[in-house]
């Protein structure tokens, strides 16, 4: 779903919160993907390569790949809450997070503070 969607839906202070257990879940699962990629290359040996070489090299560019993909998803993930986080204040009152959603586009978010009343466009 959008962030526009569940922030509308969940609001955002438990979007945000949910960003980040989701990005940090991402981030255990890149590391222990290089930790599984560095027993198998510890584990690969060329002298012989025969099937079972070949399975092992297999399944460490398979960890290195899910490695680098966790990694890219977690970095995605948390720039795009910390994006939306620097833009979650009233200019008005001061009040962060506390909004509900007025508009969404493709692109932005029309928001209006639940304290004061002002509206701001989060892009």
């Amino acid at each position: 779903m959008d962030p526009a969607g569940s922030i509308g839906k969940l609001g955002f202070r438990r979007w945000y919160e949910r960003q980040l257990y989701a990005c940090h879940g991402w981030l255990v699962a890149s590391l222990l993907c290089a930790v599984a990629l560095l027993a198998l290359v510890e584990d690969l040996s060329f002298l012989g390569l025969g099937l079972e070489s070949a399975l092992v090299l297999a399944a460490a560019c398979a960890a290195g790949l899910l490695a680098w993909y966790a990694l890219m998803r977690y970095l995605s993930m948390l720039l795009r809450a910390q994006h939306l986080s620097e833009r979650s204040t009233c200019r008005r009152c001061g009040t962060y997070g506390r909004y509900r959603l007025v508009g969404a586009t493709p692109r932005s978010m029309t928001v209006s503070c639940r304290k004061c009343d002002a509206e701001w466009t989060i892009q």
